[in-house]
C-alpha cells in the first residue's frame, strides 16, 4: 500500500498471539506461549512480504498484546511508526476502540491495532462493506483465532471519517 495516496487507508486489527491460560496471576498480566510468539512473527513477516509497514500502531497495554508487538516488530527491518499503548483498548470495546482510529492524524494511512476478543472481531466484522470478502466476514462474526489479523482499506480522505460499513475486508490472516 503506498501511503502517498492521501485518500486511501489501510487498517489492520489483530487479536494478540496465543497466551498462557494465567492461573494463579491477573488477566492483564498473562504472557504470550511459545506459539503466541511464532504466530506473531508469522504475521510481520506477512506483512514485511506484502510490503506493508504500519505508521501508527495502536497496542493494548496487557502483557500478551505488548509481547505480540515486541515479536512483530522484530520481523519489520527499519520500522519507523509511532507506537502507544492504550487501557481502552484492553478495557473498551468497539466505540472506544473506533474513537481511538478516528483520533488517528491523516498522513498514517497505514494503522495498526493490537487487541483482544471479542473487540477485535467485532470491529472487524462492523467496519466491513457489502464489497468484503464474504468468508473473511464470516469469520470475523464467529471470533478472530489467536494471532489472527483483519486486513481492510477504503476510500476515506480523514481516519476522522471512520463509520460502520466504511471499509473493505480483504482477508483474516490466520497464522
Amino acid at each position: 500500500m503506498s501511503s502517498s495516496d492521501p485518500d486511501s487507508r489501510l487498517l489492520l486489527l489483530m487479536r494478540h498471539g496465543k497466551a498462557d491460560s494465567g492461573a494463579g496471576q491477573p488477566d492483564h498480566e498473562r504472557r504470550l506461549t511459545d506459539r503466541g510468539h511464532s504466530q506473531a512473527q508469522l504475521v510481520g513477516e506477512y506483512l514485511e512480504s506484502q510490503n506493508v509497514r504500519p505508521t501508527r500502531v495502536l497496542v493494548s497495554d496487557a502483557a500478551r498484546t505488548r509481547e505480540t508487538w515486541e515479536h512483530l516488530l522484530s520481523t519489520m527491518h527499519g520500522f519507523d511508526g509511532t507506537v502507544s499503548l492504550h487501557e481502552d483498548i484492553y478495557n473498551g470495546g468497539t466505540a472506544e476502540l473506533a474513537a481511538l482510529i478516528r483520533s488517528c492524524a491523516d498522513e498514517d494511512a497505514v494503522v495498526m491495532v493490537i487487541g483482544h476478543e471479542p473487540t477485535m472481531s467485532s470491529m472487524v466484522a462492523q467496519l466491513a462493506d457489502d464489497d468484503s470478502d464474504a468468508g473473511s466476514v464470516a469469520q470475523a462474526r464467529i471470533g478472530l483465532p489467536t494471532g489472527a489479523m483483519g486486513v481492510l482499506s477504503g476510500p476515506l480522505a480523514h481516519w476522522s471519517e471512520l463509520t460502520d460499513g466504511s471499509l473493505t475486508l480483504h482477508t483474516i490472516v490466520r497464522p
